[in-house]
């Protein structure tokens, strides 16, 4: 964890709610000193020298907890782990930029990798949420956890923490403990996913569950079991669980049941609705995953209505998604599926937040109050008039300190340079489209290329070998970077819509470098030999933030970004090869090179960038977040071109 600010921020939203009151408090302002909350009031005076942030047409309210998440891509579950390990990365900052700034996260089938992924965010390595962790899912032969009976009934080769009888269920609780546990997450009944059972089936006995809790309670683990069924959610309730996992086929006596143990419940209504809303598009499903659809079909009227009943009764219900089951982006729609499922927008709010602190006993968490941790969320709007709003964080800090944020509309300043400005009302957001983020971006393309010092010159006559070698080096090495950033995007984002126009770029990339290597040998570059360039600080800066975009960029983000990027070279490309035309120094095959890239992006891209807009909104990434990364392409433009100059 980064240590937090060693000055004081007073942050100045539209309204607060502090997960207590019913509904937010307009005009408050909170004082934020050494990671906590300092003091909560309509007129706070910071101390001189304290930062203030402005957040016009917020509501700020406690960092949202995710109770149910899957850092861990488990497709990749038979990958090696330090590639499993850092599938996790994408996800932890979607999830951190999402507004939520603590996770449980209950487990993969095989290594317990979320414990070091734990100690990664604690020690600053990588950026995410506070992670709390179970390492596993404890899973009987043939149950949900049991990933690939196939391998293990031909070669041996179990995938997956299981663990049958007595004496295994205890060594394994105790594994578990060893590897670093805060939760104990055990399957209690089958899934729609499961490779063997059913979603319908009660995977352990009376005496197995009450080994399992009673172990895990011996060394101070709470229990959270995946069920569905009454007969397996009674079970797990008389053995003594904390939270009850998914539980949709529960009928109106077993909630009751629940309630009276003060056992919660992590509905992950979302990620049902996920598939249910896709079960009759084929291209969504494939052979990997006919048995879940099979399973879905089989269900589907007794999951709907069970999705309804849990709003209806008085169990203490804390939020939980089961991101990783879908993307990791669109874990804040739970909000608004809990409230088209009956749950009021005050109580879905505090499943996220005050009783998801509850359920896991983190008491300096999910409030706004004096002394509690200064996890934050400002949302533009209002989600109690309008619950898509929190799907709209604007502004997040960890801490105390402040990790992400609208860039475009921050402000900050130094305490005492003004009044606070008039509140303003929330306004219902009019969201971009496609071609009006392509449109937003054009003005900094003309900036970017503007004043361009190898174009001057160009213009002038001045430019030489010397600068073409330079442009050949660099355009060598940020393709390097290139090919590894797209191949990377392709991989994680492999719906048909973006792995289309990953896959053309990089297949454009790949035709380019063969021309670049039959100009190289014009400057005196060998061309079955290309050195990369030495040490250069800003072209170091240009492949930092291409490998940062293959690792963690939405679709959407890096479409703009690489649509950006394109018109932008195209455009000083093709103005470079139009002044240098008649130059003797200028060698033909290097121009060759430059008039490869057209003026202006290739159909292929200027389409395909569209589609892939249109998919990550849908999807929900954020249009601000969209146009922030794209704009960043401007601090890379001077460094860049400054080597090419030869500065």
């Amino acid at each position: 964890m980064h240590a937090p600010s060693d000055r004081d921020l007073l942050l100045r939203p539209d309204r607060v709610w502090d997960a207590v009151a019913d509904t937010p408090v307009d005009n408050m302002s909170v004082l934020v000193r050494d990671g906590r909350i300092e003091a909560i009031g309509p007129d706070l005076r910071p101390a001189q020298g304290a930062d203030i942030l402005e957040m016009p047409g917020c509501t700020l309210m406690p960092g949202f907890i995710d109770c149910h998440v899957h850092l861990l891509d488990q497709s990749a579950e038979t990958a090696p782990s330090a590639y499993q390990t850092l599938t996790a990365l994408p996800a932890l900052r979607e999830l951190l930029h999402n507004g939520f700034t603590t996770v449980r996260d209950l487990g993969s089938a095989h290594l317990p990798l979320n414990v070091s992924l734990r100690k990664a965010v604690e020690n600053g390595l990588v950026e995410g949420p506070h992670i709390i962790a179970a390492p596993n899912i404890l899973s009987p032969r043939g149950g949900h956890g049991d990933k690939e009976p196939d391998l293990a009934q031909r070669y041996g080769h179990q995938i997956g923490t299981l663990a049958d009888g007595v004496e295994e269920l205890r060594r394994a609780v105790r594994e578990q403990s060893r590897a670093g546990a805060d939760w104990i997450k055990f399957a209690g009944g089958g899934g729609f996913s499961s490779p063997v059972d059913s979603p319908t089936s009660t995977s352990y006995s009376r005496v197995e569950m009450h080994t399992i809790v009673s172990t895990a309670d011996d060394l101070g683990l709470p229990c959270a079991t995946h069920v569905f069924t009454d007969r397996a959610v009674l079970r797990a309730v008389a053995a003594g669980v904390r939270s009850v996992e998914h539980g949709y086929f529960a009928g109106a006596a077993t909630y009751r049941a629940m309630e009276e143990a003060g056992v919660f419940l992590v509905p992950t209504h979302y990620a049902q609705t996920y598939f249910l809303d896709r079960l009759d598009d084929d291209d969504f499903w494939d052979s990997s995953t006919a048995v879940m659809r099979r399973n879905y079909r089989e269900h589907v009227d007794m999951l709907r209505e069970g999705l309804l009943r849990p709003a209806r009764t008085n169990v203490k219900t804390a939020f939980g998604t089961d991101a990783g089951m879908f993307p990791h982006a669109e874990n804040w729609r739970e909000f608004p599926t809990l409230v088209a499922h009956g749950y009021t927008p005050l109580r879905a709010l505090r499943a996220a937040t005050c009783v998801a602190a509850d359920l896991l006993a983190r008491p300096g968490l999910g409030t706004i109050a004096p002394g509690a941790t200064a996890d934050l969320v400002a949302l533009a709007g209002d989600p109690f008039d309008d619950i898509t709003a929190t799907g709209r964080a604007r502004y997040v800090l960890q801490h105390g300190r402040l990790v992400t944020a609208a860039r475009d509309t921050v402000s900050v300043s130094a305490a005492g340079r003004g009044p606070r400005p008039p509140s303003s009302n929330p306004v219902k957001e009019n969201r971009m489209n496609p071609e009006q983020m392509i449109e937003a971006m054009k003005p900094d393309i003309e900036r970017f290329v503007t004043g361009n010092q190898p174009v001057m010159l160009a213009q002038d006559g001045q430019i030489g070998r010397g600068h073409f070698k330079r442009l050949l080096l660099a355009e060598y090495q940020c393709q390097e970077a290139e090919l590894s950033t797209y191949a990377l995007l392709v991989s994680r984002h492999r719906h048909e819509i973006p792995a289309t126009l990953f896959s053309f770029v990089l297949h454009t990339i790949s035709t380019a470098r063969g021309l670049l290597r039959e100009a190289a040998p014009s400057v005196g570059i060998p061309a079955t030999d290309i050195p990369l360039v030495p040490v250069d600080q800003g072209l170091f800066r240009v492949v930092r933030d291409l490998t940062w975009m293959g690792t963690q960029a939405g679709p959407a983000e890096a479409a703009l970004y690489l649509h950006t990027d394109l018109s932008t070279w195209c455009t000083l490309f093709s103005r470079i090869s139009a002044a240098s035309r008649d130059l003797a120094d200028a060698p033909d095959s290097v121009l060759a090179y430059l008039d490869s890239w057209g003026d202006e992006p290739p159909p292929e891209v200027a389409e395909g960038t569209l589609e892939v807009l249109e998919y990550g909104l849908s999807h929900g990434e954020e249009p601000d977040r969209i146009l922030h990364t794209a704009r960043q392409l401007g601090s890379l433009i001077g460094p860049y071109w400054t080597y090419v100059e030869g500065g």
